[in-house]
């Protein structure tokens, strides 16, 4: 997976959570999701494009490339191994999802193999 930052993580992530919610992948979606700003989105998206992870065009849906997908599962994976582990060990899942969008960016793969052998 190529280097992105911790924003452009977040895009993918909110891409794929909205494309397995059957939501139209539009920037003012995306925008609604992550709560920013259209403009925001726009930017990103530019980045993940130029990066290869993501295809537009002005009037249609965002679409993840493989390479893309590829990362957004990553990174959904993580999110996911995280908050159960969080919700596991006594944290509330309010708390849990807030903490763990902080963390996944963090995460050492060491660390994260031992959550996942702890979630089977």
């Amino acid at each position: 997976m190529k280097k992105i930052t911790k924003s452009l993580e977040d895009y993918l992530e909110a891409i794929l959570i909205l494309e397995l919610k059957k939501k139209a992948l539009h920037s003012i979606n995306i925008a609604r999701f992550l709560k920013v700003s259209k403009p925001a989105v726009t930017r990103a998206l530019n980045d993940l494009a130029k990066l290869k992870y993501v295809e537009k065009s002005r009037y249609e849906d965002v679409v993840l490339t493989k390479a893309g997908r590829e990362a957004a599962k990553k990174i959904y994976h993580r999110h996911i191994i995280i908050r159960q582990s969080l919700i596991d060990i006594g944290v509330s899942p309010k708390t849990a999802e807030r903490d763990c969008c902080l963390i996944e960016h963090v995460i050492s793969n060491e660390t994260l193999k031992v959550l996942e052998k702890l979630n089977k």
